[in-house]
């Protein structure tokens, strides 16, 4: 039985889709940061932390840094169509310092001196902060930590210049999202399947194939096997079957081309021509799925290295663990603690994506 779909993205106005930012309940918010910091056992005591300045609950990173006794702690501004405002950003971020009473030690600005670099200990990845480029590493100590705040499957390959890194000694830590503390990987899922449910997608009923090169795939597939659908699983669009499919969800790692492109998509139009495109993360060639009149889902495509809905829609939970993770994992590298296997996080070297895991 084909699902119900939503018509095609031209049908809809943009502002359809329009996310308000979240009423933010900072009590709320910073009871789970504080229960979050406890279970990890973060402690930046003594050191200088740069994290991304921005809005929603996002903004509460200066905050998580400053009650785990970061000694000093710089968030970052930076203009964007999403972030056009500097003051609301600023207010965003000191409200939950002020709530929390440790506002006398974050800084927001939108630039660092470059002598000021010199004394940072730990640098968060962010877009506020990013790229973290070759001229910027030049500007750090060597004993300096960069912390992705992510796995290396979650972004884009040229956010870090791991090679700089590697020449100046500068560890690269990222959390391990499957850490019981952490356990993102589930809720990557429960995300996807709110996006099935916008685009009109009845999961019970569904024929689903999940086009996923990351470890999303099992809880994805456990998850939607649950609601009753009918699932395939392929780790690359030219593994793709020809079966009818209702609903192809695209989960897979940011590339420099979309590795859904115009021959994977041929063949789709000639075996699933009904089938709705979902596109959770990695790339759809729209162009071509547009030619072949596929639809897609959602309308406007997610900015690359993103994905199509952010995880702050699951409430404070989810994104309250990634912060404190990505900091936990540049804690542990500051401090040499053994990192790898089932530890909080992992070491990235040049080359990670054939590479691994490395351990401290």
């Amino acid at each position: 039985m084909v699902p119900s779909l939503t018509p095609l993205s031209r049908d809809f106005p943009a502002s359809s889709f329009a996310r308000g930012v979240p009423e933010i309940d900072l009590a709320g918010v910073l009871a789970i940061v504080r229960k979050q910091i406890a279970l990890l056992d973060l402690d930046l005591s003594g050191l200088t932390v740069v994290v991304g300045a921005t809005t929603g609950y996002q903004a509460v990173t200066a905050t998580v840094a400053a009650l785990a006794n970061a000694s000093r702690v710089v968030a970052l501004t930076r203009i964007s169509s999403r972030h056009p405002n500097l003051a609301a950003i600023a207010d965003a971020t000191l409200a939950f310092a002020k709530h929390a009473k440790v506002s006398e030690r974050i800084e927001v600005t939108n630039r660092i001196d470059s002598r000021r670099w010199q004394d940072v200990d730990l640098v968060t990845y962010c877009l506020q902060v990013g790229p973290i480029s070759r001229s910027l590493i030049e500007l750090l100590p060597s004993h300096a930590v960069v912390s992705l705040m992510a796995e290396p499957w979650e972004l884009r390959p040229d956010v870090v210049d791991f090679d700089a890194c590697d020449e100046a000694g500068i560890k690269v830590a990222a959390p391990n999202l499957s850490h019981p503390a952490i356990d993102l990987l589930p809720e990557f899922a429960r995300l996807c399947c709110i996006l099935l449910d916008e685009a009109g997608v009845d999961q019970r009923t569904a024929r689903i194939a999940i086009v996923c090169d990351t470890p999303c795939a099992p809880p994805l597939e456990h998850r939607l096997r649950e609601s009753g659908a009918r699932v395939g699983v392929f780790s690359h669009p030219v593994l793709l079957t020809d079966d009818a499919w209702d609903v192809i969800v695209v989960a897979m790692r940011p590339s420099d081309k979309p590795p859904m492109d115009i021959n994977s998509l041929g063949r789709i139009a000639r075996n699933s021509r009904q089938a709705l495109l979902v596109q959770f993360s990695g790339g759809i060639d729209r162009s071509a799925a547009s030619y072949f009149g596929l639809r897609v889902w959602p309308p406007k495509r997610p900015t690359r290295g993103q994905l199509a809905l952010p995880l702050d829609v699951l409430g404070p939970g989810p994104l309250v663990r990634r912060l404190t993770g990505g900091l936990k994992a540049g804690e542990a590298a500051y401090r040499g603690a053994e990192l790898g296997g089932n530890s909080v996080g992992f070491l990235v070297k040049a080359g990670f994506p054939t590479a691994g895991r490395e351990r401290a």
